[in-house]
């Protein structure tokens, strides 16, 4: 597909749109940045021909959904002629605003329209399950069993309803099929690849998220998700590549902001083994990944969901901006406060204003050594000879030597992405053959 200016501006040339023609145009016009900007420019001058009555209301709507602008969209929508394309994308535009019910409306005016009335009806049942109307959805889906088996679309329908019922293994299946069906099918592979990641199947959830990054139009989601993933592996260039595009595309957006400081952050302080200068104090506190605190599961999946994974990507943000998180209460902003409270941050804090000689104090005091064994401290973990799984762990947490070790209780490592108990066992067999422990587990 080209993405040359005659290409994008032949979009308003055309005469009729079907979903092919949109679609073609809607990946051209985001196959690059600069295409982006071309086809924005290019739909500017013409709304100025629609404000003239020199052009069509219903092709520059299609522009602005094209380019995500789903309230004016919508809007003009409302001011185009009826017929099943006008009501079809409109009904996208209203799902773009969450407003279900008039999604449910524009649908059902697509199909009286002369629309595919077996994809109205399974992109209705999707709406539905998102809307949290199973029963009417599950009734949908049954309606087109027999039809349904060889369509992609059909088994998405179920997958969605396999997820909304917490089936997360039959989901990921009927998700596999729609995939079978149509291998491009992006929500599928979206959907599919986030319960890879939650099943800890990075591998797998990392080749889903690498298709959808290679599609035009990748959801910002699917970005950030796989950047997650990258930084997870070490692979911070690709990180920073997925958040590059999210920020190209939304300049403003503050969760890609935040990410991309902390994976530039970890690709400045990548271990390597031998004799390189100690890890900035500083640095290395700001890095400590949240999963090594106590949280309560409620402040956990928030800071999760907003990507805050790291002290320093939490004690950035001010306590306005937590609490303006859809669910973020006062009850887990107290709890968060709290925990800072006691390791001498807060939130709002800048970076260069972060005392680590307070950290230091409470991390040595953790410590329990058998008399005359101070100097194993020092030790690097490289000694150890640990597998690279468990190495990998401990560098993600700006683990370097055996001082750094010991501040962690065995839970604390178990919360960390990826450490699993082979890893444990492994660390404190090692740590056994030189006569040290993890500290026992804080219950303060």
């Amino acid at each position: 597909m080209t993405t040359d200016a005659t290409d994008l501006a032949s979009f308003f040339d055309q005469v009729e749109f079907d979903a092919q023609t949109y679609t073609r145009f809607a990946d051209a016009a985001h196959a690059s940045f600069q295409a982006r900007e071309r086809f924005e420019m290019l739909l500017n001058e013409y709304r100025e021909k629609v404000e003239a009555g020199q052009g069509d209301t219903l092709k520059l709507a299609l522009g602005l959904l094209i380019l995500g602008k789903f309230g004016e969209a919508l809007e003009r929508f409302g001011r185009s002629s009826a017929g099943k394309v006008r009501h079809y994308y409109a009904a996208e535009a209203a799902l773009g605003l969450n407003r279900f019910e008039q999604t449910l409306q524009e649908l059902q005016q697509a199909a009286q329209n002369g629309w595919d009335a077996f994809e109205i009806d399974l992109r209705v049942a999707a709406v539905q399950v998102r809307a949290g109307d199973l029963t009417a959805a599950e009734k949908l889906v049954a309606k087109h069993q027999s039809a349904g088996a060889q369509r992609a679309d059909w088994y998405y329908a179920r997958g969605l309803l396999c997820e909304a019922r917490d089936e997360r293994v039959a989901a990921a299946q009927e998700y596999e099929k729609t995939l079978e069906l149509d291998p491009d099918h992006a929500q599928a592979m979206f959907r599919c690849a986030r319960l890879y990641d939650l099943f800890g199947d990075d591998a797998q959830a990392l080749e889903l998220y690498d298709g959808l990054t290679r599609q035009p139009r990748a959801h910002i989601n699917a970005l950030l998700n796989a950047a997650v993933i990258y930084e997870d592996l070490g692979k911070y260039d690709q990180a920073i590549k997925c958040l590059n595009r999210v920020l190209k595309a939304y300049p403003n957006h503050k969760r890609a902001r935040l990410f991309l400081k902390s994976v530039e952050s970890c690709r400045q302080m990548i271990i390597v083994e031998g004799g390189e200068e100690p890890i900035d104090t500083r640095a290395r506190l700001l890095a400590t990944p949240l999963s090594e605190f106590e949280l309560s599961v409620r402040a956990r999946n928030c800071l999760k969901k907003m990507n805050i994974r790291t002290v320093g990507e939490l004690i950035h943000l001010s306590e306005a901006e937590l609490l303006a998180y859809k669910n973020f209460g006062e009850t887990s902003l107290n709890e968060i406060k709290a925990l800072l409270t006691k390791k001498g941050l807060r939130l709002g804090l800048q970076p260069e204003e972060v005392e680590v000689e307070s950290a230091e104090a409470e991390a040595a005091q953790k410590l329990t050594l058998p008399p005359g064994q101070e100097a194993l401290l020092a030790k690097s973990v490289s000694e150890l000879e640990l597998s690279v799984r468990s190495r990998r762990c401990l560098q993600r947490l700006n683990v370097r030597t055996l001082r750094d070790l010991l501040q962690y209780s065995e839970a604390e490592l178990l919360a960390t992405r990826n450490f699993g108990v082979t890893s444990l066992t492994e660390i404190k067999a090692r740590l056994a053959e030189n006569g040290l422990q993890l500290t026992p587990k804080s219950t303060t």
